[in-house]
């Protein structure tokens, strides 16, 4: 016999033991939670892949099946169920089936529930949840059981009784007639309190004074001892932008009249902080930013911000100087200049400022009161305005966001009033209202989201020929009405320039969803528009675009077509959108 055909025999002959080895696993009789809980537990399911199965370590992964399953069934409380196996074929192709008849589930028949200590009393609340859930002459489930002794324990850690434990917790169960009792006593021991607090900062440049600090901590020495308040305050304390990690201590083996002294450590972030960017955008162009933050100017934890952006079409450089207010991470008082350029597309504004601000929360709308004085010089179309305006306003925010750089579910509102009068250190008497609202609904469908914006703008104002530039409204954009060029929309002058106007609408729906990891897919709608009626003409645009997922934001390339005949067919729009 040639070499060829032995070569060609020996394949023949291998060609069985190359065949890829298989187990089929099929659970029949029962569906839903224990059908998903019997196939997890089932070892012969997780190894019915492997390349080295033979039929000895197959048939002694099927033995091993029938009290997997039965161990399946107990949390459920089916202690006496019926399995009909089969395992059938030979290597390298199984078929194992087990067919379940869960039998009489166990019934609760008694519950024996004792709390007792110094703060049994406290915990009447909890006692009643704890039977709600384990009630006799119901079904037995473990993880009622398992809920509810967790439940009590929480409780106690988080009402101050530190050294709470069960004395006694069974679940005694009775496979022969088919019924269980469980059994919870639980001591309470005496409650603990806060003891006094003492904040520790590392080496740093400059340690802040351990006065400013505890304004923040809103731990109260004598007050019950709550794990609550220690989350709280870690946060309190980190959000002041002073520290790079907040770690609470309890002290409790010191503890004296169960009164717990803390420690509070605190690691510093540097005294500066640098930001450098590059990007670009439809509406600006290329553009770049320098910023700087200057930490703990004094002990007192005052700051400075200063910032500068540069692009296509503005220009401007901030300074800002903050003092902490309060005791609130975020309420301060703060005093501003800028000066900056713009390009609009009917000409340039110029504008310097300076004001001031005081920022508060006393609830869940941030507040912010300020004095403002602008400078502005606008080019716009044929005219030209000079204005000085010494403007007071009011700013509200409110938001609430399951996540701040990528939100799928929540909403924000942002609203500022501000104005001047004319003879009052400012060239025209006027009043402007700006209110927006966003929304982000979540989409079960392939955790898709929907995305809702609304936007209105007002002035009331004797001449609008006075108003400089950054107080008229203009529509138009990648954050306004996509399909359209950057401020484009919006009354002109005899000549066609777009000038602005005294009322704004825009608004958005949006529809997005995941495609491939962090890459997903939108389609929206936008209108809106600008004019010098309170119902402004709105104009419409349509596309679709890409989104990637960045931890800095969602990264939009989106294409849109205005629906007004005269414009171009399709327009760019780049940008990045954090949050909603």
């Amino acid at each position: 016999m040639s070499t060829f055909f032995r070569a060609l025999l020996c394949c023949a002959l291998l060609l069985p033991s190359l065949a890829r080895a298989e187990i089929r696993v099929e659970v029949l009789g029962v569906s839903g939670e224990l059908k998903s809980n019997a196939e997890a537990y089932l070892t012969i399911r997780d190894e019915a892949a492997r390349k080295d199965l033979d039929q000895a370590t197959v048939e002694r992964l099927h033995r091993q099946a029938g009290p997997q399953l039965r161990e399946a069934l107990r949390p459920f409380g089916y202690y006496n169920p019926f399995i009909d196996a089969h395992l059938e074929g030979e290597a390298p192709q199984w078929r194992a089936t087990y067919t379940i008849d869960p039998g009489p589930r166990t019934t609760l028949t008694h519950v024996d529930l004792d709390i007792s200590g110094p703060g049994a009393e406290d915990f009447e609340r909890e006692q009643r949840r704890m039977r709600r859930r384990l009630e006799e002459g119901q079904p037995l489930l473990h993880s009622d059981y398992d809920e509810a002794k967790s439940l009590l324990a929480s409780a106690a850690y988080a009402k101050g009784y530190l050294d709470a434990h069960y004395i006694l917790s069974e679940l005694r169960v009775k496979p022969s007639d088919n019924t269980a009792e469980a059994v919870l006593h639980f001591e309470t021991g005496p409650q603990y309190r806060f003891g006094d607090f003492t904040i520790v900062q590392q080496d740093g440049s400059r340690k802040l004074d351990d006065g400013f600090l505890r304004r923040y901590v809103p731990i109260k020495p004598g007050a019950v001892y709550d794990p609550q308040v220690l989350l709280d305050t870690q946060f309190a304390l980190g959000d002041l932008g002073y520290f790079d990690s907040v770690e609470i201590v309890p002290q409790r083996d010191a503890a004296v009249d169960r009164r717990v002294p803390l420690v509070i450590n605190t690691t510093p972030r540097k005294s500066q902080r640098y930001e450098f960017g590059l990007g670009y955008g439809t509406d600006t162009g290329a553009r770049g930013l320098f910023g700087v933050d200057f930490r703990r100017l004094n002990d007192t934890g005052h700051t400075l911000h200063i910032e500068t952006q540069i692009s296509e079409i503005k220009d401007e450089a901030l300074v800002e100087y903050r003092i902490p207010l309060g005791n609130k991470a975020g309420e301060l008082f703060s005093i501003t200049g800028n000066v900056g350029e713009q390009d609009y597309n009917a000409g340039t504004s110029y504008l310097r400022g300076v004001g001031i601000g005081l920022a508060r929360s006393p609830g869940k709308w941030q507040r912010r009161y300020y004095l403002k004085y602008l400078h502005e010089n606008s080019n716009l179309g044929t005219d030209t305005v000079i204005a000085d305006l010494l403007m007071p306003g009011l700013t509200l925010n409110r938001a609430e966001l399951n996540d701040t750089i990528y939100t799928r579910k929540g909403w924000s509102l942002f609203g500022d009033v501000h104005g001047g009068a004319r003879n009052m250190a400012s060239t025209v008497s006027f009043i402007q209202l700006h209110l927006i609202g966003k929304a982000a609904w979540p989409v079960d469908w392939n955790r898709s989201r929907l995305l809702l914006r609304y936007e209105y703008g007002a002035n009331s104002v004797e001449d609008f020929g006075r108003l400089p530039a950054s107080q008229r409204f203009f529509a138009g954009g990648d954050e306004s009405v996509r399909g359209y060029g950057y401020q484009s929309l919006g009354p002109k002058d005899s000549e066609g320039n777009v000038i602005g106007g005294n009322y704004l609408t825009t608004f958005s729906g949006e529809f997005e969803t995941p495609v491939w990891k962090n890459w997903g897919a939108a389609v929206f709608l936008d209108g809106g528009g600008a004019d010098d009626h309170p119902a402004p003409e709105l104009h419409y645009g349509v596309g679709a675009g890409v989104r990637y997922r960045s931890p800095v934001g969602s990264v939009q390339l989106d294409l849109a077509h205005p629906l007004d005949r005269d414009e171009s067919p399709v327009r760019l729009h780049f940008g990045v959108r954090i949050g909603l």
